[in-house]
C-alpha cells in the first residue's frame, strides 16, 4: 500500500494528518466539557462511570497525540512561502503550547488518579504500574491543577480555532491555511 497518497503536499497536510487533527480536536472538546462538568458535579452513582469514561478518553487522546507527533515527523508539510512571518511565528508558539498541554494534562491526570488511590488504566484495558503513592492532600491539589490546565488548554484551543476561522472568513483563506486541514476541496 502506497502511503504517499495520504501524506502532505505543498498545499495540504494530507488525509492522515487531517484525520488526526479533527479527531483530536473533537476529543479535546469532549474532554474539556466532560472534565468541567465532573469538576462541579456532586457525587452520585453516575459520577464514577463518567470519570472512567473521561480517563479512557484521555488515555486514547494521549495515544493519538503521540501518534500524531510521529506522523508529523514522517509527513510532508505544506509550504509557508506566502504566509506572513508573524502568522508563522504565532502559529508555531500556539502549536507548541497545544502539544505541550495535550501531553501534560493526561499525564497530570494519571498522577491525579494515582494520588487519589485509584489505578490508571490505559484505554480501560491495561492497568499501568503505580508510579505515585496515594496522597489525598496532593490529590486535591492535583485536581485543581488539572482543572486550571484544562482551562488554559481551552483558551489556547480557542486561539487556534479563532485563527483558523480568521483565515477562512476574514482573509478568505488567501494563504490556503483553512484548506490545508479541510477535507473539502
Amino acid at each position: 500500500m502506497d502511503l504517499n497518497i495520504y501524506k502532505g503536499t505543498d498545499s495540504s497536510w494530507g488525509v492522515v494528518a487531517k484525520l488526526f487533527h479533527w479527531i483530536i480536536a473533537i476529543l479535546i472538546f469532549f474532554q474539556v466539557a466532560a472534565g468541567i462538568n465532573l469538576h462541579f458535579m456532586e457525587f452520585s452513582m453516575q459520577k464514577p462511570l463518567f470519570i472512567d469514561i473521561h480517563k479512557i478518553s484521555g488515555s486514547f487522546l494521549l495515544i493519538l497525540v503521540f501518534l500524531r507527533i510521529i506522523w508529523r515527523f514522517y509527513n510532508s508539510k505544506p509550504s509557508n512561502k506566502e504566509v506572513p512571518l508573524i502568522h508563522i511565528v504565532v502559529s508555531k508558539i500556539v502549536h507548541v503550547i497545544l502539544y505541550a498541554l495535550m501531553i501534560f494534562i493526561p499525564i497530570q491526570g494519571m498522577v491525579l488518579t494515582w494520588t487519589g488511590g485509584y489505578d490508571v488504566s490505559l484505554l480501560g484495558l491495561y492497568n499501568l504500574p503505580r508510579l505515585v503513592e496515594e496522597n489525598l492532600i496532593k490529590y486535591e491539589q492535583f485536581k485543581s491543577l488539572h482543572y486550571y490546565f484544562a482551562l488554559l488548554l481551552t483558551f489556547i484551543f480557542t486561539i487556534h480555532l479563532s485563527a483558523g476561522l480568521y483565515h477562512r472568513f476574514i482573509t478568505k483563506d488567501k494563504y490556503g491555511i483553512w484548506k490545508r486541514m479541510s477535507f473539502k476541496k
